[in-house]
């Protein structure tokens, strides 16, 4: 397991998103627009890898953790502690699992903040670099490849804890667990790289448990 820049996973991502071709829900998984989206580099090169900034083992509840100030350009001080807990694979549907911490020594201890305020957004991603795969939460309407309309409407009904970015509140010294319920992703990768929050630090090489007894 690896932790690594969300800026460099997100331009990975991003990659990735702009050279999709198709696919979609898995037969099976829950109803609406869940995604895994295909992509490679240009001139058919493997798409760039991912910076590793640290690394972390397995403990008790946390697969690893990181650290990081809130985005420069929000004007909300403090740091944003993110756990990662589990990636777990059952027959059609991945749910990934983590904790969010928001901590300012600034502000009254019964402030609270926004996903927006902090400049972050809600919509969990899991990356799969060997296969060049990007799995988006399950959604009840909508579509993430859809129009910007769809992709809208598709992230807030995701099948997640929080999917209202501006009324979800974190408190100050608080911890708040947190979902998302993904399509499996195909072929079955030991490791995948994971971005819970967007605009946070992600990480690489989160091992996958399948609790079928798959790979």
């Amino acid at each position: 397991m690896r932790r690594t820049s969300g800026r460099v996973v997100a331009l990975v991502m991003a990659g990735m998103l702009a050279l999709s071709a198709c696919t979609g829900s898995p037969e099976g998984g829950p109803a609406g627009g869940g995604s895994a989206e295909d992509g490679a580099a240009a001139g058919g090169q493997p798409a760039a890898p991912v910076e590793v900034t640290g690394s972390a083992r397995t403990v008790t509840g946390s697969m690893a953790e990181t650290t990081s100030d809130i985005p420069g350009d929000s004007g909300v001080a403090g740091t944003v502690t993110l756990t990662l807990r589990a990636v777990e694979v059952s027959e059609q549907t991945m749910t990934v699992r983590w904790a969010m911490r928001w901590d300012s020594e600034d502000a009254e201890p019964t402030t609270t903040l926004s996903y927006y305020e902090m400049g972050l957004g809600a919509a969990a991603s899991v990356i799969d670099a060997t296969n060049l795969k990007v799995y988006r939460p399950f959604c009840t309407d909508g579509s993430w490849k859809g129009t910007v309309a769809d992709a809208t409407r598709c992230k807030t009904s995701m099948l997640s804890s929080a999917v209202n970015e501006v009324h979800f509140r974190f408190p100050n010294h608080g911890t708040v667990e947190g979902w998302a319920s993904l399509p499996a992703p195909e072929g079955a990768p030991k490791t995948v790289d994971v971005l819970p929050v967007e605009g946070l630090p992600g990480f690489t090489q989160a091992e996958v448990t399948y609790l079928d007894g798959g790979s």
